[in-house]
């Protein structure tokens, strides 16, 4: 074989001379994983290639190609992809045994995936090698297929995801089994509403039917424990065969506790002087008295007003002297604040507010609120997927808005983005002005009034042009800021740029034609506003008929979800993958007790909002 002389910068003190004798390998060569590990050398890590490179080239065929792909490998650790792809080239693929190939395939696919290229990636690990590997090697096809999931699971796509565990072999032992089970429904579990659907044309096997089946049945029973129990008992003896029925995910066997460790007492510390506390309250009992009407087992529930509360410990003790096993609040965030002072809680409870990043967390002290910062991380990444880089940000004047421009700056940031103006409007007197200052017409005006100086006047006519770098615009508005604002850009000859908006620019009404002036804005909602499928909007719509106050509508949804997470604050706790779907969004919890939601994207047409996944179904 002739030596491949191509020079490398990346290479520094690396071995150049990776000429190997490589032939048909004739006996089977047991995975990397299983191969005894190279010394390493005691200095760096480029010496530790040299080393396995240098034997390489008096090794017999099939360790030469194991020590290369082990020397990779290890400079792909170390981020050096141009090195760890160079170590690779000239292996003849079509000449070497299944199981070493699909071994460099392995590698070729992780450096493809640091190169940020995912297709090229699923070409090496989509190759029919890995169908073709004996029994021995199996271990070498879940390796295929967890990468494929990665791939997958990046582009939204987790029925996919799933589909390419599931078709790999089964696991040998029980623990094995149980991770592989626990990964499918983590994938399958948190995937975002209407996702799986939107996927089902790919389902080609028993066992990933049977997966659909059971995240369909949990989900559909995920507000009755009960329910839910008596549902997968039902769908393990109709799927007898598959592997979840013997060793169910274990999220889905940890309900069973659920049903035992119901609270027996619910303390709700709300302000019910404000229409605030009343919103949460009515939400939070509306879904109390739906699950009485089902025959639930609840707890009982008093409720605590905060309203005139400067100090939360006296009225907090109260809650807990009186039995309560769960506390739910309090909201306002100095109280929060005051809870999070204390070393530990007597009795689990879920504030409803956030503290602020870095502080301490006691123990049994959750977080669940209506936080911005969940819907901006949403916008944002909205928004570079939709191949956007550089944003405007515009919001109301005032302190408590700060908060929120300087957020959407942080998160676009972080995603790659240039936030290259930022800007504020107190009312209808100041839009003019400030999209002037925002998109720079007043400069092309004075640019236009400096050349009218020196030339006839009646020789020219002027037209004033938006500043060309911003492709897309940030905004919090109000449903009657925005429906005067967005006229106003397209008087100012910026009505092209797309407009990602916070929930608060949609009032709530579907009535088409309602909000025409909002056309093509982009936001995010609660599903609680965008969908009529949860099964209390029929009483909430009988209870209040003449609802016209979305703010309101945002809270008691935020009620009816402090209820639903009344039972499942423990699982969402141990299993941080589970999430809920509910009324404010799909709920997750973190490590620190902070439940975050994912909100249903949504924009404008014909004056009415209209899921983006159905736009994208539609097109």
């Amino acid at each position: 074989m002739q030596c491949n002389n191509r020079k490398r910068a990346v290479y520094g003190s690396l071995l150049l001379s990776t000429c190997l004798l490589i032939g048909c390998a004739s006996s089977p060569q047991a995975p990397l994983d299983q191969q005894p590990a190279t010394k390493p050398q005691p200095d760096s890590y480029e010496s530790r290639i040299n080393s396995q490179l240098q034997q390489a080239m008096t090794a017999s065929t099939e360790d030469a190609i194991v020590l290369r792909t082990q020397a990779s490998r290890l400079a792909l650790e170390n981020g050096d992809t141009d090195t760890a792809a160079a170590i690779l080239d000239d292996i003849p693929t079509d000449q070497i045994e299944n199981n070493l190939l699909a071994n460099v395939l392995l590698a070729k696919a992780e450096i493809a995936l640091m190169q940020n290229d995912n297709q090229r990636a699923l070409v090496s690990l989509t190759d029919p090698v890995f169908q073709n590997l004996p029994t021995e090697f199996s271990d070498l096809r879940r390796q295929a297929g967890q990468t494929i999931a990665r791939i997958y699971l990046a582009q939204q796509q987790p029925l996919a995801a799933a589909k390419a565990i599931t078709s790999t072999p089964l696991a040998t032992t029980t623990n094995a089994a149980q991770r592989r089970a626990n990964q499918i429904w983590e994938i399958l579990s948190s995937a975002p509403d209407g996702a799986l659907n939107a996927e089902a044309d790919i389902i080609d096997s028993y066992e990933l039917r049977g997966w659909l089946e059971l995240t369909n049945i949990v989900n559909r029973y995920q507000n009755n424990i009960d329910e839910q129990v008596e549902a997968v008992e039902r769908w393990q003896a109709l799927w007898n065969a598959h592997p979840a029925a013997s060793q169910l995910p274990s999220a889905i066997a940890y309900v069973v506790n659920l049903q035992q460790q119901r609270p027996q007492k619910v303390a709700l510390l709300l302000p019910m002087e404000n229409v605030v506390g009343q919103a949460i309250s009515d939400g939070f009992m509306l879904a109390y008295y739906h699950a009485a009407g089902q025959s639930q087992p609840l707890p009982a529930v008093e409720i605590f007003d905060t309203s005139q509360t400067r100090e939360i410990s006296p009225l907090y003790q109260q809650a807990v002297s009186t039995g309560a096993d769960l506390i739910i609040g309090p909201l306002d965030k100095e109280l929060v604040r005051q809870l999070q002072s204390m070393n530990s809680l007597p009795t689990p409870t879920l504030a409803l507010n956030y503290l602020d990043d870095g502080d301490v967390i006691p123990r049994d002290l959750y977080q669940y609120g209506l936080a911005p910062e969940d819907e901006i991380a949403q916008l944002t990444s909205l928004a570079r997927q939709a191949g956007h880089s550089q944003a405007a940000v515009l919001a109301r004047d005032g302190a408590n808005y700060t908060r929120i421009r300087d957020s959407f700056t942080q998160q676009w940031q972080s995603l790659g983005g240039k936030a290259l103006s930022s800007a504020t409007f107190r009312d209808a007197s100041s839009y003019s002005d400030t999209i002037r200052q925002l998109m720079h017409i007043e400069r092309s005006e004075a640019r236009a009034d400096a050349l009218l100086s020196t030339l006839p006047r009646d020789s020219m006519i002027s037209i004033p042009r938006r500043r060309q770098d911003i492709d897309l615009l940030f905004l919090q508005a109000t449903p009657a800021e925005g429906k005067q604002l967005l006229p106003t850009f397209a008087f100012h000859y910026a009505g092209d740029v797309p407009i990602y908006a916070l929930p608060s620019i949609y009032d709530g009404n579907a009535t088409p034609g309602a909000n025409r002036d909002l056309n093509d804005t982009v936001f995010v909602d609660a599903p609680w506003l965008l969908r009529d499928s949860d099964e209390l909007k029929p009483d909430a719509q009988s209870m209040w008929p003449d609802e016209g106050n979305s703010t309101i509508m945002r809270l008691r949804a935020m009620g009816i979800d402090s209820f639903r997470l009344l039972d499942r604050l423990a699982q969402l706790d141990n299993f941080p993958g589970v999430s809920l779907q509910g009324a404010t969004g799909t709920l997750r919890m973190d490590e620190s007790g902070r439940i975050s939601r994912q909100l249903l994207p949504a924009l404008f047409a014909e004056g009415q909002p209209v899921l983006i996944s159905e736009t994208n179904t539609e097109q």
